[in-house]
C-alpha cells in the first residue's frame, strides 16, 4: 500500500510551514479555542497597506485623459496578446494591425483627444465605485504570516516586545490547509498602479473579471518595500453568510500546529500556560526562544 502523500490542487507552493506572531494572550486565546483570527484591511496597524480609498486624489477628468492617452498608445503599438482587453477595445486593435490607412489611423487617434478634451464627467460613476470598495473592504478575510519563527523585528512588532509566542502551522496536504493557497507579498519599491491616472486607464481597458482581479492582487499582495523585512504571506478569502464585523475567527486542525515559540521575556505565568496548552496539541512542541552571545535568537525545547 503506497504512503505517498498526494499533493493538494490547491497548494500553490511549496513551503511546508509558516509562521505567527501573537501577544501571549492571543496565543492563549488561540490555543484553546483552536482559531486563527482573519481580518479586514480596517484592522490593519498599517494604513497604507491595501488601499482605504479607491483612485485617492484623482479626478474623473484625469482618469478620462489618461484612458485617451492609454488607448493613443494601444493603437500606435497593438500588443501581440489581447485576450484580457475589453472586447471592443481587441476589435479596434485587431482592425488596426490588420491594416488601415494611415490617414483613419491618424483620425481615429485625433477622435480619441478631442472626446477626452470635451468630456466632462461628474464624477458620480466614481464616487459610486468608490463607495462600494470602502463598503466591501469589511468584507475581506485576510490572514497574515510570515516564514520564520526568527526575526528579531516581528518578535518586537508583534509579539508584545518578546514577551509574546510564534506559532508554526504545517502546510498538510491530506488537510487542505487554508496556506496551502499562500501568496508571498510583493514589496515594491514604487506605488502600485491603482494609485495614479494611467493605471486606472490600464484596468479599465481590462475585461472586468480580469480588472477585478488585478486589483485584487494589487491591493491586497503589494506592500511598500520598508516592510520588506516581515517576509509575509497572505491567505485572501471573503466572509461567509453568518460572519459579521471586521473579523472572523476560523478553525484549524489541530495536526496543523507543529511548534510554539515562546518569547525570549515572557512571563512565568504565561509560559506555564502556553505549555500546558501546547501539551493539548499531541503533534506539536513547545520551545523557548533566548538571545545567545552572538545577538541571534535559539531555540530549545521546553
Amino acid at each position: 500500500m503506497s504512503s505517498e502523500v498526494v499533493r493538494s490542487p490547491n497548494r500553490r507552493h511549496d513551503r511546508e510551514m509558516f509562521y505567527k506572531y501573537v501577544s501571549a494572550a492571543t496565543a492563549k486565546a488561540i490555543l484553546r479555542t483552536r482559531t486563527l483570527r482573519w481580518s479586514s484591511p480596517t484592522c490593519f496597524n498599517d494604513p497604507f497597506d491595501v488601499p482605504r480609498e479607491l483612485s485617492f486624489g484623482l479626478t474623473p477628468k484625469q482618469i478620462v485623459e489618461a484612458c485617451a492617452q492609454h488607448m493613443s498608445d494601444l493603437i500606435e503599438s497593438p500588443p501581440r496578446d489581447t485576450s484580457e482587453l475589453l472586447p471592443q477595445i481587441r476589435l479596434i486593435l485587431e482592425a488596426v494591425r490588420s491594416g488601415v490607412s494611415a490617414e483613419l489611423k491618424g483620425e481615429l487617434l485625433q477622435g480619441l483627444k478631442l472626446s477626452a478634451a470635451e468630456q466632462n464627467p461628474t464624477g458620480e460613476s466614481m464616487d459610486a465605485m468608490r463607495a462600494k470598495w470602502r463598503a466591501e473592504l469589511d468584507d475581506f478575510r485576510i490572514l497574515c504570516l510570515t516564514e520564520s519563527p526568527s526575526h528579531m523585528a516581528m518578535w518586537y512588532h508583534y509579539a508584545d516586545r518578546y514577551r509574546g509566542v510564534a506559532l508554526g502551522f504545517r502546510c498538510v496536504d491530506a488537510l487542505d490547509s487554508a496556506w496551502l493557497t499562500a501568496r508571498p507579498m510583493v514589496y515594491a519599491a514604487e506605488k502600485p498602479e491603482v494609485y495614479t491616472a494611467i493605471g486606472w486607464a490600464r484596468l479599465l481597458a481590462l475585461r472586468t473579471d480580469v480588472a477585478v482581479r488585478r486589483l485584487l492582487d494589487i491591493s491586497t499582495y503589494t506592500k511598500a518595500a520598508d516592510w520588506s523585512y516581515e517576509h509575509e504571506w497572505r491567505v485572501l478569502s471573503f466572509k461567509r453568510p453568518a460572519d459579521t464585523g471586521s473579523f472572523t475567527d476560523y478553525g484549524f486542525n489541530p495536526p496543523e500546529l507543529a511548534e510554539v515559540y515562546v518569547g525570549p521575556l515572557i512571563g512565568p505565568d504565561d509560559e506555564r500556560e502556553v505549555k500546558k496548552l501546547v501539551a493539548t496539541y499531541p503533534e506539536a512542541q513547545a520551545l523557548r526562544a533566548s538571545v545567545g552571545m552572538d545577538r541571534q535568537l535559539c531555540f530549545t525545547r521546553i
